[in-house]
């Protein structure tokens, strides 16, 4: 099972041209992708819904949007919505989708937009998977931290919280109200990826939150309701892979792009790598391969 984690910066490239294809082009062969700086129905990018447009790109996809921003907009006379945010599509069935709105930080000097965490519930051949993508603050290590922690909590009450419609309905009459039970869902499962731009390096605060504080002696400290960096898990070092370019040609920057994981489905990580030659988007897409054997 290959998973992709992609900022595509509205389809914008390092040459300054929107190409959306361009975008879809980088995450052939993807069976899961995370997108965050995706957008709809805005002018700098051609007035097109582009995860509509990467989905019929890549194929028979199924697909979710999890927009953070959304305005109303008219384009040639037709009601719009103009929206910027994440989105998961994948190859077999979501099942449940939400997204869970970070608070906003809204300085006077620079510019803010709001954020969240997108929760896609995937039917994969690993099993039934929550799937989460988010984009976290470029403002400042303080609002990462926020949204660190708040992911966190998200991830650790998942299974108090149920899915996304739970327990029994009953009518004013005091009978079962069966309208809400259309279809059965799973029981919220514990295994869960969380991939994105979250906008910190392996020695950020944010990092050793999610993934576990360093031991001199042992390393990071895994958490069994925690995250393991998939890119480690691989057997890469931590401070390699990076995925924001300074020098295109050297491929050297920092890294701020991850596929983490639990520690059920580290186990079952086969490889991650960084797709170093596209040029589509400011950021590197990054690829993990999960085996579908168990270990």
């Amino acid at each position: 099972m290959r998973v992709v984690t992609y900022n595509i910066q509205f389809g914008r490239g390092r040459d300054g041209r929107y190409d959306i294809d361009r975008t879809a082009q980088a995450l052939l062969g993807a069976d899961i992708v995370g997108l965050q700086e995706a957008e709809a129905y805005w002018d700098r990018s051609g007035n097109i819904h582009q995860v509509e447009h990467i989905a019929a790109a890549l194929g028979d996809y199924h697909v979710v949007y999890g927009a953070t921003v959304d305005i109303h907009k008219t384009v040639a006379g037709v009601h719009r919505r103009r929206r910027f945010g994440n989105a998961v599509l994948s190859r077999w069935p979501i099942l449940t989708t939400r997204t869970f709105l970070f608070p906003k930080l809204s300085p006077l000097n620079a510019h803010s937009i709001q954020r969240g965490l997108t929760e896609a519930t995937i039917e994969t051949p690993l099993g039934v998977v929550r799937v989460y993508t988010s984009h976290f603050s470029h403002l400042c290590t303080d609002e990462r931290m926020q949204h660190a922690q708040l992911t966190l909590e998200t991830h650790r009450r998942a299974a108090a919280d149920g899915a996304v419609t739970s327990g029994t309905a009953v009518t004013d009459h005091g009978r079962l109200d069966p309208s809400w039970s259309e279809s059965p869902l799973p029981a919220v499962p514990p295994s869960a990826i969380l991939m994105g731009d979250l906008n910190f390096t392996p020695d950020d605060p944010p990092y050793a939150l999610l993934t576990g504080p360093r031991s001199p002696r042992y390393g990071r400290l895994q958490r069994p309701d925690g995250f393991v960096d998939t890119w480690t898990a691989a057997g890469n070092a931590e401070e390699d892979g990076h995925t924001l370019y300074r020098d295109m040609l050297t491929k050297r920057g920092k890294r701020i792009d991850y596929i983490l994981a639990t520690p059920d489905l580290a186990e079952r990580v086969e490889s991650a790598v960084v797709l170093t030659d596209t040029e589509a988007s400011d950021h590197q897409p990054v690829a993990t391969t999960f085996t579908e054997s168990p270990p």
